[in-house]
């Protein structure tokens, strides 16, 4: 089976069992378990179909079990973690890197749970070591247990209560390095996305408790993606719930799970963030860039003693390039909130032997890692700059952190010096504007770390060299509004008309109308929740719903003419000419300059076939706009229809003697000039008409017959309708 298929066998067999139909969820898994040779699974499999039949039979012959439904849910518990076992190793079968992984975890530790244990303590007790000595100065070669108790973590599908208990004393002592408490983490959460697991969410929530910085926020992001992943799941497990609960209670650890799931959110607009920078700024830089290198002598630049100096001629040469500052200042906008706005950069420079381990996407960024501080020219002060730098810039992920000093080693000395200056210089630009917005607190810090290390995260799902053996979390939309969690932890209307807000303003307009239409329905209405509840639905081309969500904006005081404008408009849109009618004439009456609002309830007129109306409308622009060609046709369509031929002939004779004219101009002037008795002049018009690319003989034959009940209310008789046209096709098939 293909991994898609896998998956999707899974949800449906998950999705029955949470919605109690057992019955056929033990059907279908004992086929899975039949066509693909899992035959271990099969005993326990059979027991829990026996438990529930005696349970059906105990309960519909009369026998009443106060605990029938806390043993129905013990039992569906226990075949949703059959199931996810079963799939789990159908999906080891397709993932030749985790298998791999799984043989050398089991050559270091053994595959006795004994023997596991006993390897950790060692393994544990050395890194105890290993952080005393250094603590003293003494140096120590690094030891690589950590990449091994990762692997084992994110590899053991269920836990058991021994290796917990000693995950948690890792996460708990004062013993342990914070880096490899972070890799615990990671792990964890690894593990847990791939395999649900209680204990796993038990350790999570431990670990947010106990509140070590960076490790804390690595915890809680990944509980909040397992929360998600397993939404449905959690009201089975009360003890899970009760305890998130607890951590809700908590307003700083509310507030940090508010920013978790606005920066998840922000992660899934990365691909859009660098679709738009390759789209809107790249190509103004390659503009400037000649001119840039006149400037600022490049040739020469070597040569240069004030290498830190800025250019003069900077601000000039932006404005040769319209609207590049405001782009780039929009991005820059972006990364401060934490948009990803490096990823297209720095996805380029992650193939060094480094991101081969895969704990290695994960470790945090510190100077005295072993595998950068070997890193080290000839210039030692250059290097020590470099990763003191790294160290301090928040706005770089761990990863890319890693990528810029890898990269860096292989740079010519000669040009080390530049990039490192150029990148101070950026530093504490960065660090004036953390000034000048007060983001230097102690929340702001936390929320630094939990934005580099989901995009940590989201480099791993998107760019791993295996990542195909993983369920990307970015990739699929997180419906926010429609989680369990959302309900019960995050309903609170402050945050919601965050995430209202971020669904607007990123334009997911499906989600912004949801949620702004769970606030109206939830707090207290507001004009505004309306107002973009309306305007969302419009984008969305839902103009029935749009013009109902304004109406109720109506109720509230604000301004009138914007919404008047926008019913007309959806109105116009649904052609419900009459509601559209009269609502772009209030709004003339409120704004009676405003040309676009006269155009508009013209035209509404014009598809009522009130065409008197129409043509005052169209007239007053007309007279504020009489070089205006569209204010024009409009005019001289409404003169012909009404009979008023002498003021259309004038009309249309304006129109066709313009570059702009179009084949159904000339037809129309050439039915004016017909209904005043000129028809060899009309047929001139005719012909021209049809002699150009874009007017087809069908089409000429269409617009004729529609055009037809005018021209017989202008004079024509309706028997000479059909000659003429059979006439001008003849004559255009002559030529």
């Amino acid at each position: 089976m293909k991994r898609t298929d896998i998956e999707m066998r899974q949800k449906q067999i998950t999705d029955r069992i949470l919605a109690g139909r057992l019955k056929s969820s033990f059907d279908d898994l004992t086929s899975i378990l039949h066509q693909n040779a899992l035959g271990s699974f099969e005993y326990d499999l059979d027991s829990l179909r026996e438990n529930y039949k005696n349970l059906l039979r105990y309960s519909f012959e009369g026998y009443k079990d106060p605990k029938r439904k806390e043993i129905l849910r013990t039992l569906s518990n226990s075949f949703l973690a059959l199931s996810d076992d079963a799939f789990l190793e159908l999906r080891d079968r397709i993932s030749p890197h985790k298998k791999a992984e799984k043989a050398m975890v089991i050559k270091e530790f053994g595959d006795d749970a004994a023997a596991v244990n006993e390897k950790i303590d060692i393994l544990f007790f050395g890194k105890e070591i290993q952080k005393v000595l250094e603590e003293a100065g003494a140096m120590t070669p690094a030891l690589s247990s950590i990449e091994g108790i990762f692997k084992l973590i994110w590899l053991a599908p269920k836990f058991t209560e021994d290796l917990s208990e000693r995950i948690l004393i890792m996460l708990n002592t004062g013993k342990l390095f914070w880096t490899d408490k972070c890799l615990i983490i990671s792990a964890l959460t690894l593990g847990l996305l791939d395999h649900f697991d209680i204990r796993k969410f038990d350790l999570l929530i431990e670990a947010v408790k106990h509140n070590e910085t960076k490790v804390y926020q690595r915890a809680l992001t990944g509980l909040l993606m397992g929360l998600i992943i397993y939404d449905d799941r959690i009201k089975h497990y009360p003890s899970i719930f009760m305890k998130v609960q607890g951590l809700a209670d908590n307003p700083s650890i509310m507030e940090d799970m508010q920013a978790v799931l606005l920066q998840l959110l922000m992660a899934q607009e990365t691909e859009k963030i660098n679709k738009a920078f390759e789209e809107e700024v790249l190509p103004g830089m390659k503009k400037m860039m000649p001119r840039i290198e006149d400037k600022l002598e490049l040739k020469n630049f070597l040569e240069e003693s004030d290498i830190e100096g800025k250019n003069p001629g900077w601000e000039d040469l932006m404005d040769e390039v319209p609207g590049l500052f405001e782009r780039i200042e929009k991005f820059t906008k972006m990364q401060m909130e934490g948009g990803d706005v490096f990823m297209a950069t720095f996805s380029l420079l992650k193939q060094f032997d480094f991101f081969n381990r895969i704990h290695n996407w994960f470790i945090p960024y510190y100077p005295e890692n072993p595998e950068i501080k070997s890193i080290s020219g000839d210039e030692e002060n250059i290097f020590s700059r470099l990763h003191e730098g790294l160290d301090k810039a928040y706005y770089l992920c761990n990863s890319d952190k890693y990528s810029f000093a890898l990269n860096f080693n292989a740079v010519p000395q000669q040009q080390q010096s530049l990039i490192l200056t150029y990148f101070e210089s950026e530093l504490e630009q960065m660090k004036e504007m953390e000034s000048e917005d007060e983001i230097l607190g102690q929340k702001s810090a936390s929320n630094s770390i939990f934005i580099q290390y989901i995009q940590d995260l989201y480099r791993f799902f998107k760019l791993y060299s295996s990542r195909d053996e993983f369920d990307d979390f970015f990739g699929k939309k997180i419906p926010i509004s429609g989680l369990n969690i959302f309900k019960e932890f995050f309903g609170q209307e402050k945050f919601a008309e965050r995430l209202a807000s971020f669904y607007f303003e990123k334009e997911h307009y499906a989600e912004a109308a949801e949620m702004y239409q769970y606030l109206s329905n939830k707090g207290t209405p507001k004009r505004e929740y309306f107002e973009k509840a309306g305007y969302a639905f419009q984008k969305l081309k839902d103009f029935s719903n749009a013009i109902d969500q304004y109406r109720k904006a109506e109720l509230f005081d604000g301004d009138r003419l914007w919404l008047l404008k926008k019913m007309g408009w959806c109105s116009l849109k649904i052609k419900d000419y009459k509601n559209a009618t009269r609502y772009f004439e209030e709004a003339v009456r409120l704004q009676p300059d405003d040309l676009s609002l006269l155009t508009e309830a013209g035209q509404c007129y014009l598809n009522l076939y009130e065409f008197e109306k129409a043509l005052q409308y169209f007239s007053k622009v007309r007279y504020f706009q009489s070089d205006n060609l569209k204010a024009l046709r409009p005019v001289a369509w409404c003169n012909f229809v009404l009979g008023k031929l002498d003021e259309a002939k004038e009309n249309y004779l304006a129109i066709v003697d313009s570059e702009e004219a179009s084949p159904y101009d000339l037809i129309d002037a050439g039915h004016v000039l017909l209904c005043l008795g000129k028809p060899r002049d009309a047929v001139t018009y005719y012909q021209k008409a049809l002699s150009m690319e874009s007017m087809t003989a069908e089409h000429f034959t269409a617009a004729f017959e529609e055009d037809g009940q005018y021209l017989v209310k202008n004079g024509i008789a309706p028997e000479e309708l059909p000659l003429i046209s059979d006439y001008l096709l003849f004559r255009s098939e002559e030529k």
